[in-house]
C-alpha cells in the first residue's frame, strides 16, 4: 500500500504514520518538478502504483476525467492539525487498505 500526499497536506504528516502506513511519501520527496502540479502527481502516482491522499477536490476531477490508476483519498477534515490528521489515518487503516485493494472502488472520503 502506498500513498502519495499531496503538496497541501503537511510533509509532517508521512513521518507519523511511516509505522502503518511504511510506503508514504509527500510529493515534495518525488522526483518531480517543485512545486509539484496535480497534473504531475497524478502521472507520477499512475506509474508508480500510487494512492493520491489529499485535501484537493481537484484531484476528485482529475480522477472523473482520466479514470484510474491512482485512486484517490480526500479528506474531508477542517481545523485538524498535523497531529490529529495523522490520528485519523492511523484510526482509519483497515479502511484505507480495503479501499486500496478493492479494484471496484475509485474514491474514498475520509471525515
Amino acid at each position: 500500500m502506498k500513498l502519495l500526499l499531496d503538496a497541501n497536506i503537511s510533509w509532517r504528516i508521512a513521518k507519523l504514520v511511516e509505522n502503518d502506513f511504511p510506503n508514504c511519501f509527500h510529493s515534495k520527496d518525488i522526483q518531480i518538478t517543485q512545486p509539484a502540479k496535480d497534473n504531475e502527481i497524478w502521472e507520477f502516482a499512475r506509474k508508480n502504483d500510487f494512492t493520491i491522499l489529499t485535501h484537493d477536490d481537484d484531484f476528485e476531477k482529475l480522477l472523473l476525467l482520466k479514470g484510474v490508476p491512482p485512486k484517490v483519498i480526500i479528506l474531508k477534515t477542517f481545523n485538524k492539525n498535523t497531529k490529529q490528521l495523522a490520528e485519523l489515518l492511523i484510526s482509519k487503516k483497515e479502511i484505507i487498505e480495503s479501499f486500496i485493494s478493492n479494484d471496484q472502488l475509485m474514491i474514498l472520503e475520509i471525515y
